[in-house]
C-alpha cells in the first residue's frame, strides 16, 4: 500500500506541476490504476487534501482532474465528500479529539466545497449517482454530518461575529451552506437515494438524515442574510420534505413511533367531504379569456378550443353561448375600466377575428350545434349600455364618447363570413338594418401569400387590412408570418427592410398578428437573418446595409418591447446577437473591459460622430464594423458621448452634431439601446452629469427627424422605451422638484403611455388595490372573487360585469408569493360556502387557478397549428396549481383547526385535477398535423408484467444478501460511528450486520439498485484524522501533494 500512495502522490504532483491536458491525464491515471489500484478514498485525499495552512484559492486543474476520477469511477461521490468533509472548518473535532493548533488550521478553502457541492449536485440530479448501493450510503451519512456541522459551527460563528458587532455573516459562510442545499435538493430528489430512504430496514439511517434536514432547513431560512437564493433553495428543500413525509415521528406511550394515527382519519374525512354541485359559471370563462388577453395574446386556438371541451365536455350549445357572451363580456369590463382605445380594439379584434374562426371548429366537431341559436341567446346576456344600437349609440359618437355600438354588427358580419349564419340574418339578430354588410370576399392564407409573392404592393394592402376588423385577419396574418420567413430564406432585404417598416408602424397590426400565431413564428427567421448578416463580397455602400438591417431589427425589438419577450420566448439560443442584446446590449463597458475589435470599433465611431474636422461618417466607418458589432457597443458610445460633454472634452455643438446622425434610420436603431442605458445611468449621476444628459435627452428625444420614414420609426422607438424613460423623469422630477426642464420629455412621451402589454400592474391600478383603508393585496383579491361570485350567481339580471383584470393576479402572485395568494382564494371560497354560494365561489377559484399565464402555466400554450410552435416554459417558480398540490397533501393537519378550510382545499384540488386531466384528454383529440409518418404498429409498449419483476427483485435480494453476509461489516460500522458521533447508527437493520440471517426479507428498495461493489469496503475503518491510513509516517506534510498553486 505504501508504494502505490508514493507511486500516485508522484504522478498527481507531476501532472499538477506540468498542467498536464485533462485527457492525457485520463489516459494515465487508466494506465496506473491497472498497475496500482489505490481505493478510491485515499485517491481522493491525494488529490483534494491542503497543502498549506489556510489556502486562498483553488487550483482548477485540481477540479479538472477530480471531473476526470469521477467520470473513470475511480473515485465516487462518498470519496470525494469524505475528504472533502474531513478538510472542511465546518469539522467539528469528535469528543476526546484533540482540536488543531489555531496557528495553522489545516482546511480546505470554502470554494472548493462550492465546487464539490455543485458538481456532484448535478451527477445526483442527472441520475448518475450513486452508482451502486455503498455510494448511496455512504453519501447519505457523509451529508447527514455535514448538515449538522453547519448548523452548529455556522450558528456558533454567527454568534461571534454578533459579539463583535459584525451584522452579516461572511459571503463564503453564505455561498457553502447554499452549495450544500443544492446538493441536498439533488440527493432527496434522487429516485435511487430515496429507495434507500424509504426502505423499511433502513429507518436509523433515515432517522438520522431527517433529523439533520429538519434542523438545516429553517437555519438556512432563518440565517439568509437578504440572500434571496437561500430562501428559495430552503423554499425547494421544504417542498421535498413534505413531499416525501422526511419529519420525525414522536414516540407514543409504549415507546414505539407515532404513525400519526389521527391524521389518517382525518384523512379519510377529508376523502369522505361532500362534493358541490359543479356549475359552469359566468365568470368562469370571463377568468379565462381575460387571462388570455391581459399581456401578451395567448390565444391558441387549439388551447381554447381543449379547454372549453375540458370544461362543458358533451354541451356544445352552452359551450358556444358562453364562449361568445365571455368575449363580450372582457370587452364591456374594458370600458367600464377606460383601458385604453388601443386595449379596446385589441379585445374587439379577438371577438371578430378568433371568435368565428373558433366556433366554426367546434361546430364542424361530432357535436352538432345551432350556431344562429348559441349567437341569439349570448346577444340577449351582454350588457345593452355598453353595446347599444347604432341609433341609442349615435349620441354617444357625436359626444365623443367611446362607444361599442358597431361590434355587435362586426361580429355578426364576420360570423356571415365564416358561413356560420346566413348573411340575410344579420338584420333579425341586430334589431335594426346594419350599416355595412360583410366582406365581398373570405381570404383564404394560401391565396394571399401567392398574391404578395407575385407581387409586393399586395403585403401593403394586406397588413392594412388587419385594422378593418372584418374576420379576414387569420389568413392575412399566416400569409404575412410565411412571406416574412420567405424573404428571409431567399435574402430579400429590401422587401424585409419594407414589410418590417409596414409592420412596426402599426402596432395595433402587432396586436393582431400575435393572436393568431406564436412569437416564434414571426421573429425567429427574422433573428436568424440578423444572426447570419454578413457585407456582400460586392458591397459599394454599407450605409444602405445599416438601414436594411436597422429597420428589420426596430421591428424585432418593437415585439420584444411590446410584449415584454425573452429570447427563450422567441425560440432563439443564448449565443444568438438578438439574445446578446437583450443580455447585455444595455450595459456600457469601461475600456478594459472591450475587446481589441471593440476597442477599434468604438474609436472609429467616436472620430466620425464627432470630429469636426471630417465632412461626416464615411463608407470607411460602416464598412469595418458589422451592424451586429456596433449595437452590442452603443451604450458604450453613449456613454463615452456623455463623460466628453460633462467634463467638456467635446463641446456640446460637436455632440449635437453628431447626434444629428441617430435621426437618420440608418442609426436610429441605437437610440433604443442608448436611451435605454441613459434612463438608469441618470439616476446615479451627480448634477453635473445629469445637465449634460438631459441636453442630450432633448436632442435625441425632443427634435423631429427629418424625413416621414425617419419620424415614423423614431416615434416607435420613443414608444418602445416610454415607460422607461418616465420611470426615469419621474424619479428625477421627485428628487430634483425645482427642475423645471424635465416635464416636456414626460409630456411628450404621454402619448405612448400604453404601448406595453405585460402583465405588470400600474401603479394607479396598485393604489386603487392597496389603498382603500385597511387594504391589501390579500383582501383585495378576495374582494374582486366576492364581486366575481355575486356576479355568477345574479349574471341574468346583471349584464354588466363586475371590473376584473388578470394583473391582480399576477401582483399577487409576484408581491405576495403563490402560497399566499392561494391562502386568499381558499380563504374566499371558504366564506362563500359558509354564505350558501360555495358551488359558485368554487368554480371561480378554480379558473384563477388553471388560468394560462405567460410565466409557469398551468396550461400549456404550444401553438401547435403555427409554422413555428413556441417553445416549453421555462419554470421560474411554483404556480397556484402547484401550490395546491402540497397544501392538499398536508390537509390533514388542517382538520382540527379547520376544518371547513381543509374541505376547501380537498374540493379545489379535486376539481383542478379532474379539469386539467380532462383538458389533458382533449389534447389528445388534437386535429391533423403535418408529420413525419411513423409506424405505430411497429412501437409495442415495453412493459414487463409484476410477476416478473417479482422474480427479480427476488433475485437481487438473493444476490445481495450473499455479498453483505461475506463482507466486512464492522470496518463499514467504525466509518458510519466516524461520521455520524458516538451514537452511530444499526446498520443491521438494513442487512449488513455480523450474520445477519434476515436480510433476504429486504423489501425492493434497495434491490432495484445496481449491485454493491463492495471490494474496498474493508478500507471504510479509517481514522479521521487526515492521516487516513495511508502507512505515511508524518502527517499532512508528507503527502508529497503540490498544492502552491491552489
Amino acid at each position: 500500500m505504501d508504494s502505490m500512495v508514493k507511486e500516485w502522490d508522484s504522478f498527481l504532483a507531476q501532472a499538477l506541476d506540468d498542467r498536464t491536458q485533462s485527457d492525457l491525464f485520463a489516459a494515465s491515471v487508466a494506465q496506473l490504476h491497472a498497475k496500482a489500484p489505490l481505493p478510491g478514498r485515499k485517491l481522493a485525499a491525494l488529490l483534494l487534501g491542503p497543502r498549506e495552512a489556510e489556502p486562498s484559492s483553488i487550483d482548477s486543474t485540481v477540479v479538472l482532474y477530480l471531473e476526470q476520477l469521477l467520470a473513470l469511477k475511480k473515485v465516487d461521490a462518498s470519496d470525494v465528500l469524505t475528504v472533502t468533509f474531513l478538510c472542511s472548518k465546518d469539522r467539528l473535532p469528535k469528543t476526546g479529539e484533540e482540536k488543531p493548533s489555531e496557528d495553522a488550521p489545516w482546511n480546505n478553502p470554502p470554494e472548493l466545497e462550492e465546487v464539490v457541492f455543485h458538481r456532484l449536485h448535478k451527477a445526483f440530479a442527472a441520475d448518475e449517482r450513486p452508482v451502486n448501493n455503498t455510494e448511496g450510503l455512504r453519501t447519505l451519512v457523509v451529508v447527514t454530518r455535514w448538515m449538522q456541522a453547519v448548523v452548529t459551527s455556522h450558528t456558533s460563528d454567527t454568534m461571534i461575529q454578533a459579539m463583535a458587532g459584525i451584522q452579516h455573516p461572511q459571503q463564503q459562510s453564505i455561498s457553502v451552506r447554499e452549495g450544500l442545499a443544492m446538493l441536498v435538493i439533488g440527493i432527496i430528489e434522487n429516485a435511487k437515494i430515496l429507495q434507500i430512504l424509504n426502505n423499511p430496514r433502513g429507518k436509523d439511517i433515515r432517522k438520522s438524515f431527517v433529523q439533520s434536514l429538519s434542523s438545516f432547513i429553517p437555519f438556512l431560512s432563518n440565517n439568509s442574510a437578504g440572500s434571496q437564493t437561500s430562501l428559495q433553495l430552503a423554499n425547494r428543500l421544504e417542498i421535498s420534505q413534505k413531499q416525501h413525509d422526511f419529519y420525525e415521528k414522536l414516540p407514543n406511550v409504549d415507546g414505539d413511533a407515532n404513525e400519526n394515527t389521527g391524521l389518517e382519519v382525518a384523512a379519510l374525512q377529508l376523502d369522505a367531504a361532500m362534493e358541490l354541485p359543479q356549475v359552469n359559471t359566468r365568470a368562469g370563462l370571463y377568468i379565462f379569456l381575460n387571462a388570455l388577453l391581459v399581456a401578451r395574446p395567448l390565444t391558441d386556438d387549439f388551447t381554447i378550443i381543449n379547454y372549453l371541451h375540458s370544461r362543458y365536455k358533451l354541451e356544445p350549445q352552452s359551450m358556444a353561448t358562453d364562449f361568445i357572451t365571455a368575449a363580450f363580456d372582457i370587452l364591456a369590463n374594458a370600458m367600464y375600466r377606460n383601458e385604453s382605445p388601443s386595449t379596446l380594439f385589441y379585445l374587439k379584434a379577438f371577438l371578430i377575428n378568433n371568435v368565428p374562426l373558433i366556433l366554426s371548429q367546434i361546430s364542424g366537431s361530432i357535436f352538432p350545434m345551432a350556431v344562429e341559436m348559441c349567437i341569439t341567446q349570448a346577444l340577449s346576456h351582454i350588457d345593452p349600455h355598453a353595446f347599444p344600437s347604432f341609433s341609442q349609440g349615435f349620441d354617444d359618437i357625436m359626444g365623443s364618447n367611446n362607444s361599442l355600438s358597431d361590434v355587435r354588427q362586426d361580429f355578426l358580419n364576420a360570423c356571415a363570413l365564416h358561413g356560420l349564419i346566413p348573411a340575410g340574418t344579420v338584420e333579425r339578430l341586430l334589431g335594426e338594418a346594419p350599416m355595412q354588410g360583410p366582406p365581398e370576399k373570405r381570404h383564404e392564407r394560401k391565396q394571399v401569400l401567392n398574391q404578395c409573392r407575385s407581387n409586393f404592393d399586395k403585403v401593403t394592402t394586406y397588413i392594412d387590412e388587419l385594422e378593418n376588423l372584418d374576420g379576414n385577419a387569420g389568413a392575412i396574418v399566416g400569409a404575412v408570418t410565411d412571406f416574412i420567413s420567405h424573404l428571409c430564406d431567399t435574402q430579400m432585404t429590401m422587401y424585409l427592410k419594407q414589410i418590417c417598416c409596414l409592420i412596426f408602424k402599426k402596432p395595433q397590426a402587432m396586436d393582431i398578428m400575435l393572436q393568431f400565431t406564436s412569437p416564434a413564428s414571426i421573429l425567429r427567421p427574422l433573428c436568424q437573418f440578423l444572426d447570419d448578416w454578413h457585407y456582400d463580397n460586392d458591397q459599394g455602400e454599407y450605409q444602405p446595409a445599416y438601414d436594411e438591417f436597422g429597420a428589420i431589427l426596430v421591428l424585432v425589438m418593437a415585439f420584444i418591447y411590446r410584449y415584454d419577450l425573452t429570447y427563450h420566448d422567441i425560440g432563439i439560443g443564448s449565443d444568438t446577437f438578438i439574445a446578446k442584446l437583450l443580455k447585455r446590449g444595455h450595459h456600457s463597458m469601461l475600456p478594459d473591459e472591450l475587446t481589441e475589435d471593440q476597442g477599434r470599433h468604438l474609436a472609429n465611431w467616436l472620430k466620425g460622430l464627432y470630429d469636426a474636422d471630417k465632412e461626416g461618417l464615411s463608407n470607411d466607418v460602416f464598412a469595418s464594423c458589422h451592424p451586429q458589432d456596433f449595437y452590442l457597443i452603443v451604450p458604450t458610445l453613449f456613454r463615452q458621448t456623455v463623460m466628453a460633454c460633462s467634463h467638456g472634452v467635446l463641446s456640446f455643438e460637436s455632440v449635437k452634431s453628431g447626434l444629428e446622425y441617430l435621426g437618420e434610420t440608418f442609426l436610429l436603431p441605437a437610440l433604443i439601446e442608448g436611451l435605454t442605458w441613459m434612463a438608469s445611468y441618470a439616476l446615479l449621476q451627480t448634477n453635473n452629469d445629469l445637465d449634460a444628459m438631459i441636453r442630450i435627452f432633448k436632442e435625441v428625444i425632443l427634435s423631429t427627424p427629418s424625413s416621414a420614414d425617419a419620424q415614423a420609426m423614431h416615434s416607435n422607438i420613443i414608444a418602445m422605451l416610454s415607460s422607461r424613460l418616465e420611470r426615469c423623469f419621474r424619479t428625477l422630477q421627485r428628487r430634483e422638484p425645482k427642475r423645471a426642464n424635465l416635464e416636456p420629455f414626460i409630456q411628450a412621451i404621454k402619448v405612448h403611455s400604453h404601448y406595453e402589454r405585460s402583465i405588470y400592474a400600474t401603479l394607479k391600478e396598485l393604489d386603487r388595490w392597496t389603498n382603500a383603508p385597511n387594504n391589501t393585496l390579500n383582501t383585495s383579491l378576495r374582494n374582486t372573487m366576492q364581486q366575481l361570485s355575486q356576479w355568477a350567481s345574479t349574471s341574468s339580471m346583471q349584464p354588466n360585469p363586475p371590473g376584473y383584470t388578470h394583473r391582480q393576479v399576477y401582483a399577487s402572485l409576484k408581491m405576495l408569493g403563490a402560497t399566499r395568494t392561494l391562502r386568499a382564494i381558499v380563504d374566499e371560497v371558504k366564506t362563500q360556502t359558509d354564505a350558501g354560494n360555495g358551488a359558485t365561489a368554487l368554480d371561480i377559484g378554480v379558473s384563477i387557478i388553471c388560468a394560462p399565464t405567460v410565466e409557469d402555466s398551468p396550461i400549456s400554450i404550444d401553438w401547435v397549428g403555427c409554422s413555428t410552435p413556441a417553445p416549453a416554459q421555462q419554470r421560474t417558480r411554483m404556480n397556484l396549481r402547484e401550490v395546491l398540490k402540497q397544501e392538499f397533501d398536508t390537509t390533514a393537519n388542517l382538520v382540527a383547526t379547520d376544518p371547513l378550510a381543509a374541505e376547501t382545499i380537498v374540493r379545489l384540488h379535486r376539481r383542478v385535477e379532474a379539469q386539467l386531466t380532462s383538458l389533458g384528454q382533449a389534447g389528445l383529440q388534437a386535429p391533423a398535423i403535418n408529420l413525419p409518418s411513423v409506424n405505430i404498429v411497429d412501437m409495442q409498449p415495453q412493459t414487463i408484467s409484476d410477476d416478473l419483476n417479482r422474480a427479480i427483485d427476488d433475485a437481487a435480494a438473493a444476490s445481495i444478501v450473499e455479498d453483505l453476509s461475506n463482507m466486512e461489516n464492522k470496518a463499514l460500522q467504525r466509518s458510519m460511528d466516524e461520521l455520524t458521533g458516538s451514537d452511530g447508527l444499526d446498520l443491521s437493520s438494513i442487512g449488513m450486520g455480523n450474520g445477519d440471517t434476515d436480510a433476504g426479507n429486504m423489501s425492493a428498495g434497495l434491490e432495484n439498485l445496481p449491485g454493491l461493489e463492495l471490494v474496498d469496503m474493508g478500507d471504510m475503518g479509517m481514522d479521521m484524522d487526515m492521516n487516513m491510513d495511508m502507512g505515511t509516517a508524518g502527517g499532512d506534510d508528507d503527502w508529497g501533494l503540490d498544492f502552491d498553486n491552489m
